[in-house]
C-alpha cells in the first residue's frame, strides 16, 4: 500500500483502525509503525522536514505548534508535504468522528490535491 498520510505519535492508533474499517486501503499510518519507529520523538521541525522527503502530509492534532514549526520552514526556504490538522471542536476520543472527517475529506478532494506546504484543518470551513 503506497501511504500518503501519516499520524503523529499524539494520534491515537484508534483513528487509524476507524479510518481502515470505513475505507479498506485508505492510505494512512501511524508514525509508531513507520520506518521501525525511527521517526518517533523527532521534534516538530525534524519530523515536517522528514514528512517532506518522504513525501507524508502528517496528520495531527497539534495546531499550535505543528502550523508554528511549518510557517517557520516555508519562511526559511525549506518546504513541508503538508498538513492536515483537526480543529479544537473535534474530541481528541472521538475516532468515529475524526475518522469521518478524515477519509470523506480525502476521497471528496484530499487525495487529489498537491499537498506541499498546505495546511487543511477539519471540519473545514464552509
Amino acid at each position: 500500500m503506497a501511504f500518503r498520510l501519516l499520524a503523529d505519535e499524539n494520534t491515537s492508533h484508534r483513528l487509524i483502525s476507524a479510518c481502515h474499517r470505513l475505507v479498506p486501503g485508505f492510505p494512512i499510518i501511524h508514525i509508531a509503525s513507520w520506518e521501525d519507529r525511527i521517526w518517533l520523538g523527532l521534534d516538530d521541525a525534524a519530523l515536517l522536514i522528514c514528512c517532506a522527503e518522504a513525501k507524508l502530509a502528517l496528520v495531527a492534532f497539534d495546531r499550535d505548534t505543528l502550523a508554528w514549526h511549518a510557517g517557520r520552514l516555508l519562511r526559511g526556504g525549506q518546504d513541508h508535504a503538508g498538513l492536515i490538522l483537526f480543529r479544537g471542536i473535534v474530541r481528541s476520543s472521538d475516532y468515529g468522528y475524526q475518522s469521518r472527517l478524515l477519509t470523506g475529506f480525502w476521497k471528496d478532494e484530499g487525495s487529489a490535491w498537491d499537498w506541499q506546504n498546505r495546511i487543511v484543518y477539519l471540519p473545514k470551513s464552509t
